[in-house]
């Protein structure tokens, strides 16, 4: 039992290892070699852990040949566009300047009612509000709507805002977050300091964020 499990243990940590090295994926974002590769890796890794009589090695060298492979190749179709076509499609334009392409749509075998549905994900009510319909190399549907289907923006109104940028992590479960810290260029002494102009401490927050412009959002942590 106790081989079994340290079997188990050595193999998780190496698929992790593996598919991290691969790149970060959702299993939704898959394009098909790498579906292939993925459920490839699962089969291999899952051998010397049902069947002890197999030598862990077994699964360790076609993993790392797998993981070689699959790295070299994406550097090789990075290099090459020609030959990313041949191992994956091309986006399929399904709607372009409003009009619906019936032939694009067989040929994807994509039915109407998956472009509406993914039309409502995309906040429309109409196929008449779509500019363009297409489905990415990773069986995604991008809808891009209409200019009048849009809310007006900023420059559309002549306007002018502030860039407040992205919302870093300081606090997390009355934590302070070092990485959000070295992101923001802050040091704790700093944050303790601005918090008690706030009225605030750090043991008391659920959550404190800070965006590019400096401004804070925080949520207290509600007591059990």
């Amino acid at each position: 039992m106790t081989t079994i499990l340290i079997r188990t243990g050595i193999v998780y940590v190496l698929l992790i290892a593996t598919v991290r090295l691969m790149g970060k994926r959702q299993l939704g974002e898959l394009e098909v070699s790498e579906l292939v590769t993925t459920i490839l890796l699962s089969e291999i890794a899952s051998l010397p852990v049902a069947d002890p009589s197999i030598p862990i090695m077994h699964a360790v060298i076609p993993l790392v040949t797998i993981l070689t492979v699959e790295i070299t190749l994406s550097i090789i179709l990075l290099k090459c566009p020609r030959l990313k076509n041949l191992v994956s499609s091309r986006p399929n334009i399904l709607i372009r300047h409003g009009r619906l392409d019936q032939r694009e749509m067989r040929r994807s075998r994509i039915s109407i009612d998956e472009l509406l549905s993914e039309m409502r994900q995309a906040g429309l009510a109409a196929l008449e509000d779509i500019d363009y319909a297409i489905l990415e190399q990773n069986g995604k549907i991008s809808i891009l709507p209409k200019k009048c289907a849009t809310p007006p923006t900023a420059s559309d109104l002549g306007t002018t805002v502030k860039e407040t940028g992205l919302v870093h992590v300081l606090v997390e479960d009355r934590r302070i977050n070092r990485h959000g810290l070295h992101i923001c260029s802050l040091e704790e002494t700093a944050l303790r300091k601005r918090l008690r102009r706030e009225g605030l401490m750090p043991e008391e927050l659920f959550f404190l964020g800070m965006n590019d412009a400096g401004d804070l959002y925080y949520i207290k942590k509600e007591e059990k």
